[in-house]
């Protein structure tokens, strides 16, 4: 009988190493796809002004506005995925991610943009460099994180097969 079951409250920990804590720790290997989403959504959403200021002169739209839609994004992702996603049967293993663990993602989503924006910055502000480079970084930045991400997934998966192991479980 499960935690949730019995009615007892059950310790879930910050970092979710195992699968039985991912959606319900603050902290799990979604977090970095969460982080790389933020990346993503920052570098898509820049071309708005990058394009705006290559083709037809200086940018109206301060960037700021960047992270703003960054955050909406986030938000309505997290949204969506525990509404439309969850009822759909797609979810990680068809649950709800805790309120925790979706503060957190969007939280982490927000990190991402802000790391991005720094990345900005640097490279086309400090640096006086092209979007174009911008750009390229970026997409090491998000293919780094992503690597991250299946690390994760591989030592969550890892862990759980031990942790299945001493209690006699053999998982396949």
């Amino acid at each position: 009988m499960s935690s949730e079951e019995s009615g007892k409250k059950h310790y879930v920990p910050f970092i979710g190493l195992l699968e039985d804590y991912v959606g319900r720790s603050p902290l799990d290997f979604y977090s970095w796809g969460h982080i790389a989403f933020g990346i993503g959504a920052f570098s898509i959403f820049s071309l708005i002004i990058t394009l705006w200021e290559f083709y037809i002169g200086p940018a109206i739209m301060p960037w700021y506005w960047i992270l703003i839609f960054v955050i909406i994004v986030g938000v309505g992702w997290e949204i969506i995925e525990n509404t439309i996603i969850w009822k759909l049967g797609i979810k990680y293993e068809n649950r709800k991610d805790s309120f925790l663990n979706s503060f957190f993602d969007i939280v982490f989503v927000i990190v991402g943009g802000l790391a991005t924006w720094v990345l900005k910055w640097i490279v086309m502000d400090v640096m006086g460099e092209l979007g174009r480079w911008f750009y390229i970084s970026a997409l090491i930045m998000f293919g780094i994180i992503l690597i991250a991400y299946f690390i994760g997934f591989y030592i969550t998966n890892e862990e759980t097969k031990k942790s299945r192991k001493e209690l006699g479980r053999i998982i396949s």
